[in-house]
């Protein structure tokens, strides 16, 4: 079990530094944050797609990889509540429409991702 939660514990923190590295682009960018969140959203499910995809085809990858890269990693890389947070402050800014598109584009985007990522093996 301590393995187990190493695993998920080390992959965290790897994939909550690339969430922190995409934030540090887009900032030097001079775009609007938001599209860091967006940007980590659909690079991890771009990245879960692929890697569900392989480890089913596979029988050699322990349950700690799996956890690490799927929980850990893409599991801190992506994030529903930052996205929720920012499409609900967008609304209480009176940008209704831009808060709207904004969620549509991230669910159509990260469901395709996904799926595109699946299709890759």
């Amino acid at each position: 079990m301590i393995n187990t939660l190493l695993a998920v514990m080390l992959g965290g923190a790897l994939g909550a530094l690339s969430r922190f590295g995409l934030n540090i682009l887009v900032k030097q960018t001079g775009l609007p944050l938001f599209w860091a969140t967006f940007s980590a959203n659909v690079l991890g499910c771009l990245i879960m797609g692929w890697v569900y995809q392989w480890f089913s085809q596979q029988t050699t990858i322990s349950e700690n990889m799996q956890l690490f890269i799927m929980v850990g990693v893409l599991g801190a890389l992506t994030t529903w509540s930052t996205f929720s947070m920012e499409a609900v402050l967008m609304m209480e800014q009176g940008e209704m429409l831009k808060a709207f598109s904004y969620t549509l584009l991230t669910v159509v985007a990260c469901f395709t991702a996904f799926w595109i990522g699946m299709k890759f093996n």
